[in-house]
């Protein structure tokens, strides 16, 4: 039964056309390649030059899915075209240490380091760098709704599978410097991408120019065989780390092979980490992309420098933001009562003579719903909406006819605004917001749609698992930060 399965999955994967572009708008595209389903042996004999311990056990591993690939690392044009369609700022950004850049080839935390400068001149065709995973698995999450195809960091799996293009020794292929990029020739920069040769299969850059975020957190190889693997339990390693691959411009040539692996925090900013991505054969009526792996609930203080399991410094700085929703949530906790005190005092001028007081309040309280204490408009709601927090954003949940719904929502996130306008389309938990860290308060918009009506759920003041929402049809909008 497995075999027939596989048998059809090869087909079905065979019928795809072998490359893709994806249009990221404004004259940007991306290249993908057709990857087949198959098998490899991951990690590395113990004969081979440069081999790590955590390369072992070797074990059989099947791809039962055929997926696309980007042929290069996310350049830095690509990135931008999501930062300007998203006004994104990254975590380098958004903190008050910046990244890790290039200073006398080390890499050195200042606050001027970020994507955009990460020490040393990058054109649009350079691979994007200074990104932690957060911040790409926010660009997979963009470029899923942009696509209507899933995307999302490749699994270790899917990266060495990929890598290897059905080869077994160390590289690809040989010598060194036609396809890798390490500290012998990478002169302390990344290079633009292509300019080395491809592996069998048409892909670019693996060895360097930066390690490559995945989607695994690190941990020892299970022992045995296994079938589309991907490591969820953060918790097997001396810390949650997720795992990079690939060397760098600035590790070692004994790195630049298709089973090196290296790990980090994955809220890191380094000049050398970038990422490539892969997407499903099919588009999708209704895609919503796998959240990323939340970072440590507990987590090191700011310009903090975790050890160095390889040559390349770990680092990140981890600064807190100010808690308490900032000033738009205590406006809003402002508002709501005074506008709560003016509309019973209308209600009370409007009342006859000879009612009691108490009478009064109760005729002016009679009937008042959230609705109208944001606008003179009647409600109209006919779907309900929640939301579930989690520690680096939050599922929207709804009726399943609302699904493809256009929304808009608004959050605070460590004192900052957040808002975005996205097609409603939940997955089993709901539809996944990312926003970096655990929202104060989420206000959520419907426009039309599948759903057909306008309606407004306001959540705010969460407490650690608190779904509390309340309804409004209030239109304010702020400018997105994200």
């Amino acid at each position: 039964m497995k075999r027939l399965l596989f048998l059809l999955a090869l087909a079905s994967a065979q019928a795809q056309t072998p490359t893709l572009q994806l249009d990221l708008g404004s004259g940007v595209v991306m290249d993908l390649i057709l990857v087949q389903p198959g098998g490899f042996e991951q990690g590395s004999p113990e004969s081979e030059d440069g081999r790590e311990a955590d390369e072992s056990p070797r074990r059989r591993v099947t791809i039962s899915r055929a997926y696309y690939m980007a042929k290069f690392p996310v350049t830095r044009g690509q990135f931008a075209r999501f930062v300007e369609a998203r006004r994104f700022r990254t975590e380098a950004e958004s903190g008050p240490s910046g990244g890790f850049g290039v200073v006398d080839g080390k890499l050195v935390q200042q606050k001027q380091f970020t994507w955009r400068n990460p020490g040393f001149e990058q054109t649009d065709d350079h691979p994007v760098c200074l990104v932690s995973a957060q911040d790409a698995a926010a660009f997979c999450q963009w470029l899923s709704t942009k696509t209507g195809r899933l995307c999302s960091l490749p699994t270790e799996a899917q990266w060495e599978y990929a890598c290897r293009a059905g080869t077994t020794a160390a590289r690809y292929a040989e010598p060194l410097d036609d396809v890798a990029w390490h500290r012998g020739n990478g002169m302390n920069q990344t290079h633009p991408v292509g300019e080395l040769k491809p592996n069998a299969w048409g892909f670019h850059d693996f060895y360097g120019p930066v390690w490559q975020w995945c989607r695994d957190w690190y941990a020892p190889y299970p022992a045995g065989n296994a079938t589309d693997p991907v490591q969820t339990n953060r918790n097997l390693s001396d810390k949650p780390r997720q795992v990079l691959r690939g060397g760098s411009f600035l590790s070692d040539k004994s790195h630049a092979r298709s089973a090196e692996r290296y790990r980090n925090d994955a809220r890191s900013r380094n000049a050398d980490n970038g990422f490539r991505i892969v997407c499903s054969t099919q588009r999708a009526a209704a895609v919503t992309p796998p959240p990323p792996a939340p970072p440590p609930s507990t987590l090191p203080s700011a310009t903090t420098t975790a050890h160095v399991p390889r040559e390349t410094m770990e680092s990140f700085d981890l600064e807190e933001r100010p808690s308490g929703g900032g000033w738009f949530a205590g406006l809003f906790r402002f508002v709501i009562p005074l506008v709560l005190v003016l509309y019973i005092m209308r209600k009370l001028r409007g009342l006859r003579g000879g009612t009691s007081f108490p009478t009064a309040i109760s005729s002016a309280l009679t009937g008042v719903q959230a609705a109208d204490l944001f606008s003179s408009k009647p409600s109209g709601l006919s779907h309900r909406f929640g939301f579930t927090l989690t520690e680096d954003g939050f599922y929207i949940t709804g009726p399943a006819e609302a699904a493809g719904s256009l929304l808009h929502y608004e959050c605070v996130v460590g004192g900052r605004q957040i808002a975005d306008d996205i097609t409603f389309t939940p997955g089993p938990q709901g539809q996944f917001i990312l926003t970096g860290r655990r929202p104060t308060s989420v206000r959520v918009q419907t426009t039309g749609g599948a759903a057909g009506t306008e309606s407004t759920v306001v959540s705010h003041g969460f407490d650690d698992d608190d779904r509390r929402s309340s309804f409004s049809s209030s239109s304010s909008r702020y400018p997105s930060a994200y």
